[in-house]
């Protein structure tokens, strides 16, 4: 008999909590151009919004499961939502672009508080019966929030409640966490580990610092017309990101806490697999271009907006449901889902770059994309975790969430900077079909990867 009576109602309080996540990333997206208004900002400083809570994201995201192990999962948990409510008054109350940007790198904060944390307390919480449905549950997250985080924005950007109109995308997430806190609160144990150890903040910190001196070039060189010292902030972004993994190894080999076992990478099937969750997670480059042509372009309403990325997301949100019918060895779903992101990609390109609007056709690429995405997704989740060997699987899983997020923000600044300097010497249209092709094209860098997953893992 399972200790936990209330486990499944403590389940649904940190899937909610765990949801504010991706949600907080799409939702805004929609929020880009009302953003862009109040505060006359630049396109850089907009993908500064949406990088930004990314990047600290992907940083920290190991942090908090280490932190959950040593203090309890329900007092992370907990903080993490305070975390993320006072973030989120910040956004929605900023009086200028810079303070939205630096509220955002807080709400990142909180992000990798919370996400941890659910996969943890589901391993002590259920019996090995009951994880893989609690766990199926946790997963659709994710497509769900893409579909959610699109439709909710475009009603609440279209509401204008009082005085706000773009805040009320930051103010959603407040009741949310309260909700979260009181119901947590109630349901939930403060279980944890019997251990002390520590935690690798300098490790975060220097990842941070690395990534930023390797994407903000990317979106601020236009700009500055690519001057040298542009170049020279990515070439010392790089060695910054050597030295990070020197110091992991440093840390590994005195027996000191680690923010990623560098030894992972050595296994080259397990970093394929990171090379092609990297790249696949270029999709983001869309959630940043679609909804800026959309409302700028064509001067469609938010809500209008929120309802033509539906197909995108609805097809995410089923995608991870439709595989598990599916009898097909991994590599060959590897091979169906970055095929139909390939060809969703270079189809709604196609049919935007001739029909500039959104349409039946449109409706039906953006699907078999968000299909693939769908597809790839959990696909790519279980065959590099099952790369590893079990002791592993901790620090593996770390790796995987940064893998995500900096491919997500990576993507979003290389689309969408290749987007906004585009747009100034061609057609609108032109330059949103070349930037969309392109999440496409390096999908192509995925499949080469799997060909050599798929060698390298017959041989061993």
């Amino acid at each position: 008999m399972n200790t936990y009576p209330k486990r499944w109602q403590a389940l649904s309080f940190l899937i909610a909590g765990a949801f504010l996540s991706p949600l907080d990333y799409f939702i805004v997206n929609m929020a880009l151009p009302s953003i862009k208004e109040a505060f006359k900002a630049s396109d850089h400083q907009l993908q500064m919004v949406v990088a930004i809570y990314g990047l600290t994201y992907a940083a920290l995201v190991v942090c908090g499961g280490r932190l959950g192990d040593m203090y309890g999962r329900k007092k992370i948990f907990i903080l993490g939502l305070y975390t993320f409510l006072f973030s989120s008054l910040a956004c929605a109350f900023s009086t200028d672009i810079t303070g939205l940007i630096i509220s955002r790198l807080f709400q990142g904060v909180g992000a990798s508080l919370l996400a941890p944390q659910v996969l943890a307390s589901i391993k002590i919480l259920f019996s090995s019966n009951e994880q893989p449905k609690a766990v199926s549950f946790f997963s659709s997250v994710f497509g769900l929030a893409s579909v959610i985080g699109q439709l909710l924005g475009g009603v609440l950007l279209s509401m204008h409640w009082v005085t706000f109109s773009w805040e009320l995308v930051f103010l959603v997430n407040v009741p949310v966490t309260i909700i979260c806190i009181l119901g947590i609160h109630f349901t939930m144990d403060n279980s944890y580990k019997d251990e002390k150890a520590g935690i690798d903040f300098i490790g975060s910190i220097v990842l941070i610092l690395a990534l930023l001196m390797l994407i903000c070039p990317l979106i601020f060189g236009q700009k500055y017309e690519w001057v040298w010292w542009i170049f020279g902030i990515m070439l010392a972004g790089a060695t910054l990101l050597t030295a990070f993994f020197t110091y992991e190894m440093y840390l590994l080999k005195i027996d000191k806490p680690v923010l990623v076992d560098p030894t992972l990478l050595q296994n080259t099937s397990f970093a394929l697999s990171l090379v092609i969750i990297f790249f696949y997670n270029f999709t983001a480059g869309l959630f940043i271009c679609y909804p800026y042509y959309l409302q700028e372009f064509l001067h469609q309403n938010s809500l209008q907006t929120g309802l033509a990325i539906i197909p995108y997301g609805l097809a995410f949100f089923l995608g991870p449901l439709t595989i598990t019918r599916m009898k097909l060895a991994p590599h060959r779903m590897i091979y169906l889902g970055l095929g139909l992101l390939i060809s969703g990609f270079i189809f709604t390109a196609a049919a935007f770059y001739f029909q500039q609007k959104p349409s039946l056709i449109t409706h039906i690429t953006l699907f078999i994309a968000g299909l693939g995405h769908g597809t790839i997704m959990p696909v790519m989740m279980q065959t590099s975790i099952s790369l590893v060997s079990k002791n592993k699987a901790g620090q593996a899983s770390g790796l995987i969430s940064i893998g995500i997020q900096v491919g997500s923000v990576t993507g979003g600044a290389v689309i969408g900077t290749l987007f906004f300097n585009i747009i100034k010497v061609v057609e609108f249209s032109e330059a949103f079909a070349i930037a969309i092709s392109l999440i496409g094209v390096f999908q192509i860098i995925g499949i080469y990867a799997n060909v050599r997953l798929k060698k390298y893992t017959e041989q061993y």
